[in-house]
């Protein structure tokens, strides 16, 4: 019978070991995962708002070039 209780007892230990010795690098790397991806998110909407300005810009400036175009066919623009 006490045979039986260390061998059980070995056993709860090398399985607590195991458990303690896993969970720090999971949760190392799902913290570490999750941070990255809140990181990337906000990298994200940086990127998208300067491509925004860019298109708007960009955008200005062709509506400018094609209107001074215009008035340059049409003589009332001489160069």
């Amino acid at each position: 019978m006490a045979e039986e209780r260390a061998a059980e007892a070995a056993r709860s230990r090398a399985r607590d070991r195991a458990r303690s010795a896993d969970a720090p690098a999971v949760r190392g790397r799902t913290r570490e995962a999750g941070t990255l991806a809140t990181r990337a998110a906000e990298e994200y909407g940086y990127v998208s708002r300067d491509l925004r300005r860019i298109v708007v810009v960009d955008g200005a400036l062709l509506t400018i070039l094609g209107i001074l175009f215009a008035l340059h066919v049409a003589g009332i623009l001489r160069a």
